[in-house]
């Protein structure tokens, strides 16, 4: 829809996107045009108020693991591990056992899956399985279903597994209450595992299945689709000491958009030396940027795009030869393309 908002540029056009849908939570986009239609502006703004930082200011240590993720109802095990992390070195946790580490590392998995699953199928497949041109109200999964229904089925039970793992390791599906600082509160039993593990043959072979899908539908779209907000950034995540693929516990590296390692073994408890964030006064949102490289310059590019492209190797076979097939394809170059990231994850 368009907007002639008062404080609208003389000569410009302003669109506003609200609601911004397939998104975790509520956003909208606003665009500033000029009379030729091309775009001299453009704002994400996060219009959800969050604010834990001071919720939990005064409360009991150990409440917060369970107050923070609340932040989301799709990835709270992330924001539920990260409090517990914070707290283990506060009580004299850290290291936790080897058992609590297990679990912990396990219900991060499982989120991982269950949460990349509902981005590509629930969220990401109707747009690549039916093309940008087609109706916008056929895009959404139910279409997905009637249309593709293996995909379908396939990407709910990929989530319920993982969400099985969660429930396993956390005590609920959504919102659990496993992890607390200094461990874990609660164990994997000989039955649970076994059930788990059951299943775990279909689960890897779906999985396969679903790189497959997102590489060929990656690769299958047109250049000027597949170029579309191709924006060259640093990128910032997680390796294992000796450069492996880290979800959960590891040191920082950050990789310049060049492929240039900028920063390497930069450990997790000095991170306020290596980022700092900016807010801004039209979203709620923070804006995380390298301190020697400030706020305009300093920012990357985090997720799966960065976490494949900035580690040396996965320590699994399979994943570790599509990660070379995903590096071969680019030809070992960086590679920035927004829609590459659904291959990535």
């Amino acid at each position: 829809m368009t907007d002639g908002a008062a404080t609208t540029p003389t000569g410009l056009r302003r669109v506003a996107i609200d609601p911004l849908t397939r998104v975790e939570g509520h956003g909208k986009v606003t665009l500033l045009l000029d009379e030729q239609g091309r775009v001299q502006q453009a704002r994400l703004h996060i219009v959800e108020f969050r604010g834990f930082e001071q919720f939990i200011v005064g409360r009991p240590y150990w409440e917060v693991p369970v107050l923070v993720q609340r932040l989301c109802g799709i990835c709270p095990v992330s924001h539920h591990l990260a409090a517990s992390k914070a707290l283990d070195r506060v009580v004299g946790g850290w290291p936790v056992p080897p058992a609590a580490d297990a679990i912990r590392r396990l219900m991060h998995h499982g989120q991982i899956v269950q949460s990349h699953a509902l981005h590509f199928f629930h969220l990401a497949s109707p747009d690549l399985l039916f093309g940008f041109d087609a109706e916008p109200a056929r895009r959404h999964i139910a279409a997905v279903a009637q249309a593709f229904p293996d995909t379908a089925r396939q990407g709910v039970l990929l989530r319920r597994f993982g969400q099985e793992v969660i429930r396993v390791t956390a005590g609920k599906r959504v919102h659990g209450t496993g992890s607390v600082p200094g461990g874990v509160n609660r164990t994997v039993t000989r039955q649970e595992r076994d059930a788990l593990r059951a299943e775990l043959p279909q689960v890897l072979d779906w999985a396969e299945a679903a790189v497959d899908l997102a590489q060929r539908l990656t690769t299958a779209l047109p250049p000027e689709e597949a170029a579309l907000a191709e924006t060259p950034a640093a990128l910032l995540s997680l390796v294992g000491p000796d450069g492996a693929l880290e979800l959960y516990d590891g040191v920082l590296r950050v990789r310049e958009a060049d492929g240039r390692l900028a920063e390497d073994g930069w450990e997790d408890q000095r991170y306020r030396e290596l980022i700092d964030e900016a807010v801004q006064p039209w979203s709620y949102m923070k804006f995380p940027y390298r301190r020697a490289l400030g706020p305009q310059l300093g920012w990357y590019r985090v997720g799966p795009l960065a976490r494949l492209q900035n580690c040396d190797f996965i320590p699994t076979p399979r994943a570790e030869a599509r990660r070379q097939a995903f590096v071969a394809a680019h030809g070992g170059r960086p590679v920035h393309r927004v829609l590459a990231t659904h291959w990535a994850r």
